[in-house]
């Protein structure tokens, strides 16, 4: 199954995009490492804090003129904190209770870059844009042969899964399908308020033909059982 997301390199002459943010480059300082490392008696499996993490970098607003680190630092300090604590450990109730600006500067480096070029302007940057450009190759190919659909070409699959509940961050979106070590099939889980989820149908595909419809039919139900609940 291809996807319209796929990263390309670029080529010489392409065209390249500026950018209307600028950038900023957090490091995360050792008081950080020490609280990810910190002993955690609920947790026998914890894992250590890696020596080679990465730097994470924060897109933020130019309006169009020189910006300065500070002034942006005061706009989004609390943002980044929060992020950078939940990107280690979504539970709350384990990030330091004093989060203050000063407390800020103490776990965190961050550095300024005023100049952002995408140099692949045609491809999706956004996670939003890589769902919709997903979105967009499941309903316009065969689910199975990959057959690129013409508008009115094609049909529609649905299945009932024994519990929606487990999908609903996937409402509305694509959701891949193992079907084998080799083969994996993609649907859209539907919304709860579309004509398809009303009619009984959560997952739904595209096909081409009856032959893909019939195989889908019968690979697609086993798949789901396989499914870990």
């Amino acid at each position: 199954m291809g996807s319209a997301s796929g990263a390309k390199c670029p080529t010489i002459g392409q065209p390249m995009s500026y950018v209307y943010r600028a950038a900023l480059t957090v490091t995360r300082k050792q008081p950080y490492i020490d609280w990810a490392n910190r002993p955690d008696e609920d947790n026998g499996d914890q894992v250590s804090y890696p020596e080679d993490d990465p730097r994470t970098v924060y897109l933020v607003p130019t309006g169009g003129y020189d910006v300065a680190i500070g002034e942006l630092l005061d706009e989004f300090w609390q943002a980044i904190f929060e992020e950078e604590l939940a990107a280690w450990s979504e539970d709350e109730a384990a990030w330091p209770a004093e989060r203050t600006r000063a407390v800020f500067d103490e776990w965190f480096g961050v550095e300024l870059t005023e100049t952002v070029i995408d140099l692949t302007p045609d491809e999706p940057i956004s996670e939003t844009d890589v769902e919709l450009a997903d979105l967009t190759y499941a309903i316009s190919h065969c689910a199975w042969c990959d057959l690129e659909l013409d508008e009115h070409a094609g049909r529609n699959v649905g299945f009932k899964v024994a519990d929606r509940q487990l999908f609903t961050q996937r409402e509305g979106l694509v959701l891949p399908l193992p079907i084998s070590d080799e083969r994996v099939v993609i649907g859209v889980f539907t919304a709860p308020d579309s004509d398809a989820a009303l009619a009984g149908d959560d997952f739904v595909f595209r096909v081409c033909t009856s032959r893909c419809e019939k195989i889908l039919r019968k690979e697609v139900p086993r798949a789901l059982r396989r499914l870990p609940v």
